[in-house]
């Protein structure tokens, strides 16, 4: 009886998390322009090479996840090249992880 109880324990799904609990990285905003809100620089994120990225939904993510955690609230982009070099993507992304001043 103990097998047949670990056996169904081992088999029932676990609940789904929503989505904002399991990628809280995707609160941080991507911004093309400085915001217009008084912030500061945290740090500074990279996706170097898109060829490593699935897709641009893939290197987007990566910069999130580097801004998240520095508990940044947004990055501002500085540059994106999706320019292709020879036979594949060369360019890549980087930015400036910012976090908002309390007024």
């Amino acid at each position: 009886m103990a097998q047949t109880s670990s056996r169904t324990s081992t088999s029932q799904k676990k609940p789904k998390r929503s989505s904002s609990v399991s990628t809280p990285w995707t609160k941080v905003t991507l911004l093309l322009d400085r915001p217009e809100k008084s912030y500061e620089v945290i740090g500074l994120v990279s996706a170097p090479q898109i060829f490593l990225w699935d897709d641009e939904e893939s290197m987007k993510e990566s910069l999130q996840k580097q801004a998240w955690k520095m508990k940044a609230d947004a990055v501002i982009l500085d540059r994106v090249d999706t320019s292709f070099r020879f036979t594949g993507p060369a360019g890549g992304a980087n930015g400036r992880a910012i976090r908002y001043k309390k007024l």
